[in-house]
């Protein structure tokens, strides 16, 4: 998959959901060592993917590796999956879903929840954010073949945009990337900036095709999704994809170092929201779920998604 025939898809994307948090979930998995899932990629791999296949039976087009912390390829679940429909279906067209290998911010490496703040300390400039992320990048080229997507994920601050687009520029990626801020309210990131200046500059770089957010509460996320396309609008860039995935609502309880199962979406109050945000996006958006979603919500993202689209046709 390469930049222009991403852009030229012309329907939205279905993303998956948490992939840690069903780890939790389904196969009950202790997430507390500093790699988080990716511990279980030499530990359990079935288990990982055995969660890859069931976000693509929900019905996605796309999925995250396993690689927000570390990676592994999830072209055997995909693959295994496609084989599967092929035989199954007869509906001609869904895409063959697509790969996205997932980067987490810097903060994610410093063990002290700053991916959620962007506040790395006066020490870590953006010379730092550069040589971590090209570092990353340059570790999986020989994996790139391997993949369609690169995810930028949990961006909090305008800072480490800046260097991931420099690393974008400066060392010629050609694969199609996406990169989504983590936002404290509808109108600010993580770290407290508004969006305007990380969306110009990422608007800059063409290997960049989707811009938006995740592991943001869906409370904000149809103003987001708004802001977000009409900036873009303005500045006249009406190919790219929003990318709009945030988590199911949970409120996190420090005290348990846990989520709050009392808080939170349902799977149907989550599909009914996703609407919203397909619409504020013109329906070009890969949509899809963070923490504490699973492949219920997935499901019903698509169907919901779908069955207003095709209501909405005529008027796009």
């Amino acid at each position: 998959m390469n930049v222009q025939n991403f852009l030229k898809l012309n329907s939205p994307l279905i993303l998956d959901g948490g992939f840690a948090t069903e780890l939790q979930r389904v196969h009950n998995k202790d997430l507390s060592s500093h790699l988080w899932s990716a511990a279980y990629l030499a530990k359990d791999s079935q288990a990982i993917r055995d969660v890859h296949l069931s976000y693509l039976r929900a019905g996605v087009d796309i999925i995250t590796t396993c690689s927000y912390q570390a990676t592994i390829s999830a072209t055997e679940a995909r693959d295994q999956f496609w084989t599967e429909y092929q035989k199954q279906s007869n509906d001609i067209s869904r895409i063959k879903p697509l790969i996205a290998l997932s980067f987490g911010p810097f903060g994610a490496i410093l063990l002290n929840g700053s991916e959620y703040s962007g506040d790395y300390g006066p020490d870590i400039t953006i010379s730092h954010l550069k040589d971590f992320h090209r570092e990353r990048i340059k570790i999986f080229y020989p994996k790139l073949a391997d993949i369609d997507l690169i995810a930028f994920e949990t961006i909090p601050s305008f800072q480490e945009v800046n260097a991931i687009c420099s690393v974008l520029r400066e060392e010629k990626i050609s694969v199609p990337c996406w990169i989504s801020f983590s936002c404290k309210s509808d109108s600010l990131n993580c770290h407290g900036e508004t969006l305007i200046e990380s969306i110009k500059l990422c608007c800059t770089i063409d290997s960049i095709v989707a811009i938006g957010i995740n592991c943001t509460k869906p409370k904000y996320a149809e103003n987001l999704v708004n802001f977000i396309r009409n900036e873009m609008d303005l500045l006249g860039d009406t190919d790219r994809f929003i990318v709009c995935y945030p988590d199911a609502g949970c409120e996190w309880d420090e005290s348990k170092k846990d989520w709050d199962s009392c808080t939170g979406l349902s799977a149907e109050e989550f599909g009914t929201c996703a609407i919203l945000w397909a619409k504020r996006s013109r329906f070009k958006i890969i949509i899809g779920g963070c923490c504490k979603t699973t492949p219920e919500y997935a499901s019903n993202v698509r169907e919901r998604v779908f069955e207003h689209l095709e209501k909405f046709a005529d008027k796009l």
